[in-house]
């Protein structure tokens, strides 16, 4: 049961590295621009800390802990946005930083609602299992057990690690992409058409991390609709420089990796699938090993 907890740890101390990340590039260390306490762009350091110590608490079992960071990733999800283009003057890295907490926060507040709600549909000791990272206590495994048997609506951990890797990494390109081309605040121009409507890359993000949340935890149609993302990311990111007749070298150079890691995330998610048994719920069953 650890399983489920344990991807939302790793998250939240992804969050901690970025907001210490973006502190740095705020210019709030040492004979920076923003050393100074006042200034809120110090607040990082601050969510920084706050953000590991409920990270602790929430590995070592505490359910209130985690209800404690659902609230502050919806906090972060907005906050973080408001800080980069509402709150003092930013680098185009900064920036990005910022979207790339905010998107990891959402990710953060979706598993840990569904791992509360899942929590809260077990029994007490079922609950006790779920949050505790480090598994059954020694007294408990010197009782006999019976053979576990697979989990419904759960992925093999490599698949579902694969998937979850592939997908980030298609996010971080995407925004990558869309800081690249200009698509910052006071840079080139923001529409819906044409050369303008680059700025959707971030949208694309946001949708496909949204959609990968989903399918880690076994969802049969969420793995489809990953996979035909994947397909459809892979030739837009194919074929857009040519059709908006892109000449910067490293925009192309960032269209041709999203195009193979959209492909990637395409494959993985239809191995996935394809590897698995589903049952009359629409759910994909765990893999029992060779």
């Amino acid at each position: 049961m650890a399983g489920a907890l344990r991807p939302v740890v790793l998250l939240m101390l992804l969050a901690s590295v970025l907001f210490v990340t973006a502190g740095i590039l705020d210019g709030v260390y040492p004979g920076g621009a923003a050393w100074d306490i006042s200034d809120i762009a110090s607040a990082s350091y601050i969510f920084a800390i706050l953000n590991t110590i409920v990270a602790i608490l929430v590995a070592r079992g505490s359910e209130r802990s985690l209800a404690l960071r659902m609230g502050l990733s919806l906090f972060f999800v907005f906050e973080r946005p408001a800080s980069a283009f509402l709150f003092g003057a930013k680098t185009a890295p900064s920036i990005g930083v910022h979207l790339a907490t905010a998107l990891v926060e959402l990710v953060i507040l979706v598993s840990a609602v569904r791992v509360w709600r899942l929590g809260h549909s077990m029994e007490g000791s079922d609950v006790d299992q779920l949050f505790a990272l480090s598994g059954s206590s020694g007294e408990a495994q010197t009782q006999p057990q019976e053979p576990a048997r697979p989990a419904v609506g759960a992925l093999p951990v490599r698949s579902a690690w694969l998937i979850a890797v592939t997908t980030l990494l298609l996010a971080a390109t995407l925004v990558a992409d869309g800081l690249a081309s200009g698509f910052v605040p006071g840079g080139r121009e923001w529409g819906l058409s044409g050369e303008s409507s680059g700025w959707l890359v971030y949208l694309f993000a946001v949708v496909t991390l949204t959609v990968a949340t989903r399918a880690v935890h076994g969802s049969r149609i969420a793995l489809r609709l990953l996979t035909a993302l994947g397909l459809i990311f892979f030739i837009e990111r194919a074929f857009s420089p040519f059709a908006l007749k892109v000449i910067d070298p490293i925009v192309l150079a960032l269209h041709v990796l999203a195009a193979f890691v959209a492909l990637a995330v395409a494959l993985a998610s239809a191995s996935a699938i394809r590897n698995s048994s589903g049952r009359g719920d629409g759910r994909v069953e765990t893999l029992e090993a060779a």
